[in-house]
């Protein structure tokens, strides 16, 4: 019989949803300069947005766990008696946290099957994912049942972030130099989507990030005006009065709409985008 063991990167944000979720994290480490923090355990999100806030000159960046650590937690499910073992991974597109999971599948088919979901996303819309599926190990569904499910959660959900700073992003890659120097210059907004491939791209620029928030809402409900039941995330980056706004905001207007979460997104995340974030996603549960 199947004993199915759920599994995630620290990019979840499940340290923060208020319960213990029953799924072992795989652990970025934060470097601001020769400082190294462990996400989650030597750092939480409040004291790591604090800090970012108190010295915005000084950008951190992440370093991905590694194979050995992936292989001890193996070892331990192993241990446990786990049979298979089901790894929510934040987009390929991100990170390579999910493919280096991948290459341990053969050197351990013989004691625990690995499977690596690809969640195309990051934040609590990849823990949403993993916790989903870890209710359904709950109830004793197969894993392909539990895959199945993951995959129409993936090819249903879509989310929005608007920026305060580009400077996160032009050093992390995701806009060249100059357009990040011209777009801070002139206060434009860009509007992001996590698309199809799970990579973040620019839908639409906006001169105001009030503006910005406000398109991008416009955007979002449009897409789920007529579903049938849909479950909603709110994200940010030390924004909360602004998330608890636009948590309102929906609520009045998304009658199909499931109790609406707001989530501080993860360090791990935070490093790539800085603070001053609001985003938000959902899932299409019900069409």
């Amino acid at each position: 019989m199947s004993k199915i063991a759920i599994i995630s990167d620290v990019n979840a944000g499940l340290d923060y949803i208020g319960y213990d979720p029953e799924i072992p994290v795989l652990r970025s480490i934060i470097n601001f300069g020769d400082e190294h923090y462990v996400d989650g355990i030597a750092i939480k999100a409040d004291e790591f947005y604090a800090r970012l806030k108190a010295n915005d000159s000084v950008i951190p960046s992440t370093s991905a766990p590694t194979v050995g650590e992936a292989m001890e937690l193996l070892e331990k499910l192993i241990e446990e008696k786990y049979t298979d073992v089901i790894m929510y991974s934040i987009s390929y597109q991100l990170s390579s946290i999910g493919q280096m999971v991948e290459t341990l599948r053969e050197e351990y088919e013989d004691k625990i099957k690995i499977h690596v979901v690809d969640t195309k996303t990051a934040t609590y819309l990849q823990g949403y994912i993993a916790v989903s599926a870890k209710e359904m190990a709950k109830q004793g569904k197969s894993v392909q049942e539990i895959l199945d499910y993951s995959y129409y959660l993936i090819d249903n959900m879509h989310a929005y972030f608007v920026v305060d700073n580009l400077t996160y992003l032009v050093k992390n890659g995701r806009l060249s130099g100059a357009a990040g120097f011209v777009g801070n210059m002139l206060k434009i907004k860009p509007i992001l989507e996590m698309n199809k491939q799970g990579k973040i791209v620019s839908k639409e620029k906006v001169k105001t990030h009030r503006k910005a928030v406000e398109r991008a809402l416009e955007m979002f409900l449009e897409e789920i005006k007529d579903v049938k039941k849909v479950k909603i995330f709110v994200f940010h980056t030390i924004r909360e009065d602004d998330a608890k706004t636009i948590k309102k905001y929906l609520e009045e207007r998304c009658p199909n709409a499931l109790p609406i979460e707001i989530h501080m997104v993860t360090p791990a995340v935070g490093a790539h985008i800085g603070c001053g974030v609001l985003g938000f996603g959902y899932f299409i549960l019900e069409r």
